[in-house]
């Protein structure tokens, strides 16, 4: 065999080969991030070092690199979050309801004695909104009863959101869409 004919079957094998390569790289790249499973989300946090005018992403990761599905508003405002970091993240709500992970060198851990006596500092189990039609909402209050005022609301749906594990008088302590921390009528709540 020529020279010139070696060097061709060389490069169309190394051709081919690197084709096989690069479809294995491109298929690669390709997949998403696998999102982290998230923990309990027992303790209770507020945002800080971020400007008010700012906010701080909510990821369906513990890492930067996994793309931001919500956000959390710097101020007073506590959610829910778990007790113990993944890597320095911090899994948590966002003011949407989904689940996922912020840094958490932008959260302050609230003691759970610093809490209004009313509302409880950990919220472990997950609900959605039921028997509330779509075009409606579910009001949050400030306390477990009718008497106490509306702080937020829970729209119908398909939002997940924590809230306490057991009920107070049928009322479970939930956060509100602003991420206020309140009670909502465990009638209209299915743990999830």
């Amino acid at each position: 065999m020529a020279i010139p004919q070696r060097i061709t079957l060389i490069l169309i094998s190394c051709a081919a080969t690197g084709g096989l390569m690069g479809a294995a790289l491109q298929a690669q790249a390709a997949t998403p991030p696998q999102t982290a499973p998230l923990p309990r989300l027992a303790c209770t946090y507020q945002v800080t070092h971020v400007r008010p005018i700012s906010f701080l992403n909510v990821r369906n990761g513990p890492a930067l690199h996994y793309h931001p599905i919500g956000k959390r508003q710097s101020g007073t405002a506590r959610f829910a979050g778990s007790c113990t970091a993944t890597n320095g993240w911090i899994a948590v709500q966002s003011t949407t309801g989904k689940l996922g992970w912020t840094s958490a060198h932008y959260l302050r851990k609230i003691p759970a004695g610093s809490s209004h006596p009313t509302r409880p500092s950990g919220l472990a189990c997950t609900y959605q909104v039921t028997h509330v039609r779509p075009i409606s909402f579910l009001n949050v209050r400030n306390g477990p009863a009718l008497h106490y005022h509306p702080i937020g609301k829970r729209q119908s749906g398909t939002a997940r959101f924590a809230g306490s594990c057991t009920a107070t008088n049928g009322w479970i302590a939930v956060q509100s869409t602003t991420g206020k921390l309140g009670w909502a009528s465990a009638h209209y709540l299915r743990k999830v």
